[in-house]
């Protein structure tokens, strides 16, 4: 179904749903946003210490298990790794909430307001 926000000449073009999907992006993009958005966040992350920066990278990124985790960065037991890693996203949430730039542009763009 084509939404009913779509003007009717532009209906006309766009027979079907797949036709309509493929059309292009036709609103405005800020990417500057996007850029100042990922430098905050690349820099709130590297503002954490070298062993919770690991701890998120081999879970969330590399995918690994919290006793691979563990191993890798010498914590006994997978159970402190979990401790460990929801201890450093805790940590780095509460940077980023800090941070006006990263909040500015989350609450411009998607309402969000760290509260």
């Amino acid at each position: 179904m084509i939404p009913d926000n779509i003007p009717s000449a532009q209906k006309y073009y766009r027979s079907n749903e797949i036709e309509w999907l493929m059309q292009p992006y036709e609103t405005e993009h800020d990417f500057d946003d996007d850029i100042i958005l990922l430098d905050a966040i690349a820099e709130t992350v590297a503002s954490l210490d070298a062993t919770d920066q690991q701890m998120i990278h081999l879970i969330y990124y590399e995918r690994k298990t919290f006793q691979q985790a563990a191993k890798a960065v010498g914590i006994s037991a997978k159970s402190h790794a979990w401790r460990k890693t929801h201890a450093a996203v805790n940590k780095l949430e509460i940077l980023l909430k800090q941070n006006p730039a990263i909040m500015e542009i989350l609450n411009k763009k998607y309402g969000i307001t760290g509260d």
